[in-house]
């Protein structure tokens, strides 16, 4: 008892295996809710990266960890942002990235993998850093263009879901995996949904 009170307690929650299917479930939920342009989206959203800063921390993808907290700022620039794009009659205009946007975004995406990845690999044991950071570049770019209303943002998803299905398997975060699978056909609807909504207001 005494060892629980003085440390071992603070563990004991992410190891009683409801932390992990919740900040899943959280995250079903802010997709769907993304692809529909719900600004709701963002409380589930909020709620689901803080839970998974730790169940990444526990099972040490360092940059998956990282990235939470850099979703948590993005979440909370693209509920600014989106509150901001709306129109009087509650819809949420859906935009086409522009040629100079996508060259940025894909040298972006390159030097955050070398950037990560290095770093990973000279200060932290992390199991994969490469696949790790891969991932989190894509999933950085993703998330910063979904706040800003781009259609562009759906691609980048289907790849990190795709990226993370393997990623996660390997360290048995199985209701992590399951969820990615699950993620990745709701981001081929959220694709479709934008696209619609995209040439609707090119129109």
């Amino acid at each position: 008892m005494t060892g629980m009170a003085n440390g071992d307690w603070s563990l004991a929650w992410l190891q009683a295996g409801w932390v992990e299917p919740l900040a899943a479930i959280l995250v079903l939920v802010n997709v769907w809710l993304v692809a529909r342009r719900s600004m709701w989206n963002y409380a589930f959203g909020i709620a689901a990266v803080s839970l998974y800063f730790f169940v990444f921390v526990e099972t040490r993808l360092y940059a998956a960890a990282g990235l939470q907290i850099l979703f948590l700022l993005l979440n909370l620039y693209g509920l600014a942002n989106w509150k901001a794009a709306r129109r009087p009659t509650g819809e949420l205009p859906i935009e086409r990235m522009s040629d100079a946007q996508l060259l940025a975004s894909g040298a972006a995406i390159v030097a955050m993998l070398a950037a990560i990845g290095w770093l990973l690999v000279r200060t932290t044991d992390a199991v994969m850093p490469w696949w790790d950071s891969g991932n989190t570049a894509l999933a950085l770019a993703a998330q910063y263009w979904q706040a800003r209303r781009k259609l562009e943002c759906w691609p980048l998803w289907v790849l990190v879901n795709m990226g993370s299905i393997g990623l996660y398997a390997t360290q048995s975060l199985w209701f992590t995996t399951a969820t990615y699978v699950v993620l990745l056909f709701v981001a081929l609807w959220g694709w479709r949904q934008w696209g619609q909504a995209a040439a609707k207001g090119a129109a």
